[in-house]
């Protein structure tokens, strides 16, 4: 029985198939996905629909579907009257973020399965802690959450601290000027994120692709960081994934089909 933790598909879901086959995961087996599975890409509703029926795979939100949902609920709230702004859809699908193909994906669905996705992304994590080989972990997104608790998903928060646990950078300078001495609650606790592509960190193999980030002393804590680039769509992206029982790294990259469509 293996752990394994990936993150930031962005709608590949050939190169999330890849990497199924890659890892070999078995029904006994786990595979925790850290969130931002949707946008950018072609295939994020595909992706969900395949993990729905899974349940060895663990679903994290990540600040993409949380824009989607606040997204969603901004264009019922527009069409009841209830809200005059679309202030939250344009947010996503603005293309910096990469929605619009997630939408009209989503559009086409039955309203019983618009439904089903819809509370597959509610019932999904916001942080999970797992002990592994008497190691303590903590999986986000991104970042923690000021609720106590080991396993807290989104509908047991409010609104602000599902947005910090996904959208805050630990790599960002203001936030270091801020709380460098303090980034995390525990020093003996293993933090598993993804969020910011590890081609920023300057973590690359030798053909210039994102690899996996680790740093045993990240101003005193233990980061990892998972997400590999699949966001930028361009030669240095490839999905990454950890096997937490013995740190193994596996990589797909990103197809060159895939590249910038």
């Amino acid at each position: 029985m293996s752990n394994y933790v990936i993150s930031d598909i962005h709608g590949q879901y050939k190169s999330y198939k890849r990497m199924l086959r890659a890892i070999q995961l078995q029904p006994e087996d786990t595979l925790y996905v850290l969130g931002d599975v949707i946008d950018r890409g072609p295939d994020g509703i595909k992706i969900l629909n395949d993990m729905m029926k899974r349940e060895n795979v663990i679903m994290f939100m990540g600040n993409h579907e949380l824009m989607m949902l606040d997204a969603l609920k901004n264009l019922q709230e527009y069409r009841s009257h209830d809200r005059e702004d679309t202030d939250d859809l344009d947010l996503w699908l603005d293309p910096c973020n990469g929605g619009k193909r997630t939408f009209e994906a989503f559009q086409e669905l039955s309203p019983a399965k618009k439904k089903q996705i819809i509370q597959y992304l509610e019932s999904s994590y916001v942080i999970k802690r797992i002990t592994i080989n008497k190691k303590k972990y903590h999986l986000s997104h991104a970042y923690i959450c000021d609720k106590k608790g080991d396993s807290i998903k989104y509908s047991d928060v409010r609104h602000r601290q599902v947005w910090d646990s996904v959208w805050i950078n630990i790599y960002d300078r203001a936030f270091l000027s801020k709380n460098e001495a303090h980034i995390f609650p525990n020093k003996k606790t293993i933090y598993i994120a993804g969020h910011t592509f590890t081609q920023r960190l300057d973590c690359m193999d030798e053909l210039g692709r994102g690899v996996v980030y680790h740093n045993d002393n990240y101003h005193g804590y233990h980061v990892y960081n998972i997400d590999c680039g699949m966001a930028l769509k361009n030669k240095s992206s490839q999905l990454g994934c950890l096997r937490i029982e013995d740190g193994m790294e596996f990589y797909v990259p990103l197809e060159e089909n895939n590249i910038l469509k």
